[in-house]
C-alpha cells in the first residue's frame, strides 16, 4: 500500500458520548417519576438539547446522566440521544 502525502498516519479516536459533549434527544423521552417534582411533566420533548455530565455508572451501565435544557438531569440510554 502506497501512502499519499495528504493520508492521515497519526489518528486519535475519541466518543462522541464522553462528559462534556452535546447531544439532543432522538425522541419524547418518557419517566415513571415527573421532572424536578412537577406532576404535570414526565417527558423530553425529541429535539432536547442536553449535555453529557457523566458515562455509565455502577447500576447504570448503559446509561448517560445529561442535562437537558430548563436544568432537567436525567439519566438516558445512548439509543435515545444523538451527538449534535
Amino acid at each position: 500500500m502506497r501512502y499519499s502525502e495528504n493520508m492521515p498516519i497519526r489518528t486519535k479516536e475519541y466518543s462522541l458520548f464522553t462528559p462534556g459533549k452535546l447531544v439532543a434527544s432522538r425522541a419524547d423521552i418518557y419517566s415513571s417519576t415527573p421532572i424536578d417534582g412537577d406532576e404535570a411533566s414526565n417527558r423530553i420533548d425529541g429535539g432536547t438539547v442536553g449535555l453529557i455530565i457523566s458515562g455509565p455508572q455502577p447500576g447504570f451501565e448503559d446509561h448517560f446522566q445529561v442535562q437537558f435544557l430548563h436544568n432537567i438531569l436525567w439519566w438516558v440510554r445512548h439509543n435515545e440521544i444523538e451527538p449534535i
